[in-house]
């Protein structure tokens, strides 16, 4: 749904991956049909522009 590979979902799930990247995590929060500041509870992110040319 996210246009992720499984394992890297896996990964962040099973604590393998530490420090996701804010790209991945804004597009697990588009999986679930959420912004990033929705998706993390933060409101500030609201402002921040994400270059889909980078993922």
């Amino acid at each position: 749904m996210c246009g992720l590979n499984q394992s890297t979902i896996d990964n962040i799930v099973r604590g393998v991956t530490k420090d996701p990247r804010v790209q991945t995590l804004h597009h697990i929060a588009l999986g679930f049909n959420m912004t990033l500041a929705e998706f993390l509870d933060y409101p500030e992110l609201n402002e921040y522009s994400f270059d889909e040319e980078d993922h």
